[in-house]
């Protein structure tokens, strides 16, 4: 289960690979040049709102912040993308293969 310092964790790895300064966040976010830091820090408490704004900054959906994490890469999305799409038999087929190709 992730907790919040993991998830406090996971701001600053999507904000790296986003190749953004806590700075530049911040300021993009509409926030004062330290806010970012602040929340890194766990110096204060990231709020609901600002969360869903720092996802659509880093192009990011909560669910590939919560359930991709660290392991995130284009394929990932992608999958995620096209799998979604499918119908609900389809979503069966292709889960027994992975589990046999696991």
């Amino acid at each position: 289960m992730l907790d919040y310092d993991e998830a406090i964790n996971r701001i600053g790895y999507f904000r790296n690979k986003s190749n953004l300064s806590m700075r530049d966040a911040s300021m993009r976010l509409g926030k004062n040049p330290q806010f970012l830091k602040t929340i890194e820090n766990k110096s204060i408490e990231l709020k609901f709102r600002t969360f869903l704004e720092f996802c659509e900054l880093v192009g990011i959906s909560p669910f590939e912040f919560f359930f991709i994490g660290k392991e995130y890469s284009p394929e990932d999305k992608e999958f995620f993308s096209l799998f979604s799409s499918l119908s609900k038999e389809n979503k069966s087929m292709i889960v027994d293969l992975m589990k046999k190709l696991k």
